[in-house]
């Protein structure tokens, strides 16, 4: 079936050309149109004197810089936000079940969705991008500029249309809240290293503004370069849109397979584990050749610590999307007869957690193989602690699911609050700097960014306390699955 004759399409388009379209094309064209003019005056002797510009190609980027900064806003965050309130409200309409049950197939039905609910912010964002091509064209600016930025920004809208989708089925509420929390933790990180922090590329920031090929005095936070994987330079562009595709495909599957049957999990442990091996050693890719820049100072620890952290966020995430509810285990492990916890085990996500703690141990490794003699008991503590960070918060999630039922995130909450905040305001109390390190997140960090391999001792006792931990969510981990087998058989 052709998109044009796609039901879901047709009517989401309807509902948006009945909205009307034609005041936020009109819109667009001003926009478009007022920073042309400002352009056009921009380039005389007059407004060069007063503005400061060095020369017309100068000025043109800024105009550009302009152009496509709107269309950003327009096509990317307003089209992920329309896409994902689309969806959240014909499900809760009861809409988007009628769909699953008509003859249309479920990656028919994720298409609708995808394309549809945007298209007036697409109607302004190509109004823009003509508008962009004459900026560009004045300014005797290169194609290639528009040609890249427009790819780039096009492929953004799509790949974040999907994620608007994947918002819209977890959600049933506005996700502008989300999205101001997302880049409020991503956006100071963008700038510490442009070139080697994975979302600077997966969300475009370093291949737009690497396009302008704008010169800075400080080398570290320079925009020009190609950026290095394992030490060879590779286009920013083809970075870009190869981790859009990828990780894009991965979510069209999850899209897809959600629509087909919505009981199944939001990710198979197989898309898990690849989905995270990608984006882990993406980023250590990234900033591979960093332990041999001289030039890059003391910022190697800074760029481990922020990996490491993004590791541990991004390992976490998948394990609450991957995870499986115990109700679904129990119905399977009666459907194949298994009655033993040593066989709930291999259909749980503990065992994901291990798998995802090698993935990060591997990457680790080799992040530190040329150095491995001098730091072997540091990257020990950081290996075994984000085992013991993965493996506590499964256990505690599907303790508490077992155990709380419907009020289980709000206990997982809870006891995260006492292993992670907890010591950290009691080490601000009383003053104390061992007391911050029972904090089940310090001994990785301190590991890898203290000078001090005095302290590595106490850093693998800490690491036997959380051992602890983990013994004793595993014992009441297999009690509570216990009783629900009893209760079962």
């Amino acid at each position: 079936m052709k998109l044009s004759e796609n039901p879901i399409f047709l009517t989401h388009k309807r509902l948006v050309h009945r909205g009307g379209v034609l005041a936020a094309v009109v819109i667009a064209a001003l926009i478009g149109f007022s920073l042309l003019l400002g352009l056009v005056g921009s380039l005389s002797e007059l407004s060069q004197h007063r503005w400061g510009f060095r020369s017309p190609e100068s000025t043109g980027k800024g105009y550009y810089g302009w152009v496509i900064g709107v269309e950003i806003l327009v096509l990317v965050m307003g089209g992920f936000s329309r896409i994902s309130r689309a969806l959240a409200e014909d499900r809760k309409a009861g809409l988007w079940d009628s769909n699953r049950l008509t003859p249309l197939k479920p990656a028919q039905i994720v298409a609708g969705y995808w394309f549809a609910p945007a298209l007036r912010e697409f109607y302004m964002a190509a109004v823009l991008a003509g508008f962009g091509l004459l900026v560009v064209l004045f300014s005797h600016l290169p194609v290639t500029l528009w040609l890249g930025t427009q790819t780039l920004i096009l492929s953004t809208a799509l790949f974040c249309g999907l994620l608007g989708m994947l918002l819209g089925m977890a959600v049933q509420k506005s996700p502008g809240a989300l999205i101001f929390v997302v880049m409020l933790f991503a956006y100071p990180f963008a700038f510490i290293a442009p070139g080697r922090i994975l979302t600077n590329f997966l969300f475009p920031i370093y291949g737009l503004i690497n396009q302008f090929q704008i010169e800075t005095s400080d080398r570290n936070l320079n925009w020009t370069h190609n950026p290095e994987l394992f030490g060879l330079p590779v286009p920013a562009l083809l970075v870009s849109l190869s981790l859009q595709a990828v990780i894009g495909w991965f979510v069209w599957r999850v899209l897809v397979r959600k629509t087909a049957n919505p009981f199944q999990p939001l990710l198979l442990r197989w898309e898990a584990v690849a989905i995270f091996s990608i984006l882990v050693f993406t980023q250590h890719a990234l900033i591979w050749n960093g332990w041999n820049d001289a030039n890059y100072g003391n910022r190697n620890e800074q760029l481990l610590a922020i990996t490491h952290g993004g590791t541990l966020l991004v390992g976490l995430a998948l394990l609450l999307l991957a995870s499986r509810s115990p109700e679904q285990i129990r119905i399977e492990s009666m459907r194949l007869g298994l009655k033993n916890v040593g066989q709930i085990f291999s259909r749980s996500s503990v065992s994901l957690a291990f798998a995802l703690g090698g993935v990060a141990a591997v990457a680790m490794i080799l992040q530190f193989f040329t150095r491995l003699a001098e730091n072997v008991f540091a990257l020990l503590v950081v290996v075994v602690n984000l085992m013991m960070i993965f493996l506590i918060f499964t256990l505690l999630l599907e303790f508490c699911r077992l155990r709380h039922k419907r009020r289980s995130l709000g206990f997982v909450a809870l006891w995260l609050f006492v292993l992670v905040v907890v010591p950290l305001i009691l080490a601000g109390v009383f003053q104390s700097e061992e007391t911050a390190r029972v904090c089940l997140l310090a001994p990785s960090f301190l590991a890898l960014t203290d000078s001090d391999r005095d302290n590595l001792p106490s850093l693998h006792l800490v690491n036997l306390v959380h051992f602890a931990v983990i013994i004793f969510l595993a014992l009441n981990w297999r009690r509570q699955w216990q009783k629900l087998l009893q209760r079962a058989s």
